[in-house]
């Protein structure tokens, strides 16, 4: 999801430009072009993000789910982490995102680094599309592409939140430097997307007839209803979880803190 800012000049009002991912360095290039102002993505990013010749102040400035579902698909037969000995493991990028936490995972099965290679496909839609296409021999998939995934014929081999009940969902991203312009409008999206929250969770049926109405597949719509957060501010024990994958990994990044990631200006008040 991409917020235009061109729409804020005259308005407070917020024009979303909803493109599908296709991974997540296009994310960061368009944040670091100036193409965009602020991207949802996976929170572990910033800290590879601020590591790279761009901005280097991006923050989490809200949280948009209580987690991200991520289930380990691999090749038939493959049913525990420690059969990826050997693999190619098909990922959106090698150093951030989703895959630091199987890195993590795998490492407490005893798989180092040298254990398994990294192939850099893409989004989703790609690791799933190259996965089915024997491309490589596992990979991490979200709904609806895991249910998929393992109703083709493929194995289901292990879930991060079975693993790391606390993994946060995905996050707002934005630059520090750009929020004192960004912030009026920010906060009516934001304050709008936490009346929706609200209803959903008060009037959960109907939210489901309007989801469904507008398209989205009832499996895709149970996933939602169940990752609704308590709140849009980043949950710490979530965010410090990332610092702590990262540091046991040794990825760069990792020397800081949840105050370090997390600005909370543009927050609803409730």
């Amino acid at each position: 999801m991409a917020i235009v800012a061109d729409a804020w000049k005259l308005t407070a009002d917020v024009a979303l430009n909803a493109e599908r991912n296709f991974s997540s360095d296009a994310q960061f290039e368009a944040l670091a072009s100036g193409r965009v102002d602020a991207v949802v993505t996976a929170m572990d990013n910033v800290m590879d993000w601020n590591q790279r010749a761009g901005p280097q102040d991006l923050r989490l400035v809200a949280q948009l789910e209580s987690t991200t579902p991520l289930t380990l698909v691999g090749r038939t037969g493959c049913t525990w982490p420690e059969g990826l000995r050997g693999a190619t493991i098909l990922v959106d990028a090698p150093r951030n995102g989703f895959i630091v936490a199987l890195r993590a995972m795998l490492a407490e099965r005893g798989l180092g680094p040298d254990s398994y290679a990294l192939e850099p496909v893409g989004g989703v839609k790609e690791r799933f599309d190259a996965l089915v296409a024997g491309r490589g021999d596992a990979t991490l998939l979200g709904p609806p592409f895991d249910s998929i995934a393992l109703q083709s014929g493929l194995s289901y081999i292990a879930s991060v939140q079975e693993r790391y009940p606390t993994f946060p969902g995905q996050g707002l991203v934005v630059s520090a430097e750009a929020l004192p312009r960004l912030h009026p409008a920010l906060s009516t999206w934001l304050e709008v997307l936490n009346r929706a929250r609200k209803r959903m969770v008060s009037s959960p049926d109907a939210a489901r007839q309007a989801l469904v109405l507008a398209g989205f597949p009832v499996p895709v719509v149970d996933v939602m209803l169940k990752v609704i957060p308590r709140s849009l501010c980043p949950d710490r024990a979530g965010v410090e979880l990332l610092i702590r994958h990262r540091r046991e990994v040794e990825l760069p990044g990792a020397d800081t803190t949840y105050e370090e990631l997390v600005n909370f200006s543009v927050l609803p008040q409730t």
